[in-house]
């Protein structure tokens, strides 16, 4: 029997610093002149036997000498442990990576205090972090310091050669 976990609805406040955060993103891309595609997230943009077994990405990126590169945007709050993500959605995102043969990166950001940096998480750095259970469900967790502080005050160019030159 196939049994689809059911999600909890995002919070109203919850959403909106989602969509605050894909909106900056979106400005930082635009700002940069790199051609990008933004990931339309309805149902209906992916195929009947992929659906529940991937997750998209906001973002596709034309990175030059590199190719594509995918960004999932996240507004994340950093907790002391560091960043926290769902498992299920990481398997999911696995998939996708898996299915299109693309890097992907979580672009952490904090729209709310503009002077802290944002982060971006390359989804292998998730691998072999072990999975915790987090209220009813399992977590994966990574130290900000594993992570690469982002300010969008800087050319996202320029962050994403950093962020290749840290692996």
């Amino acid at each position: 029997m196939n049994v689809r976990r059911q999600r909890s609805p995002v919070a109203p406040a919850d959403a909106a610093k989602g969509r605050a955060a894909e909106l900056a993103f979106r400005q930082w891309l635009d700002a940069a002149v790199l051609p990008h595609l933004y990931v339309e997230q309805s149902p209906l943009t992916v195929p009947v036997p992929l659906r529940g077994k991937i997750k998209r990405p906001d973002y596709i990126v034309g990175i030059p000498g590199v190719g594509l590169v995918a960004f999932d945007v996240k507004a994340k709050t950093v907790y002391p442990e560091g960043l926290i993500f769902d498992l299920d959605e990481i398997q999911k995102m696995r998939t996708f990576a898996r299915l299109f043969h693309l890097t992907v990166y979580f672009a952490c950001l904090n729209t709310e205090s503009g002077d802290k940096p944002g982060y971006w998480v390359r989804l292998d750095q998730l691998d072999e972090v072990p999975a915790v259970r987090r209220g009813k469900g399992l977590t994966l967790c990574i130290p900000v310091a594993h992570a690469l502080p982002v300010s969008m005050n800087e050319p996202f160019y320029t962050a994403f050669v950093r962020a290749v030159a840290l692996n």
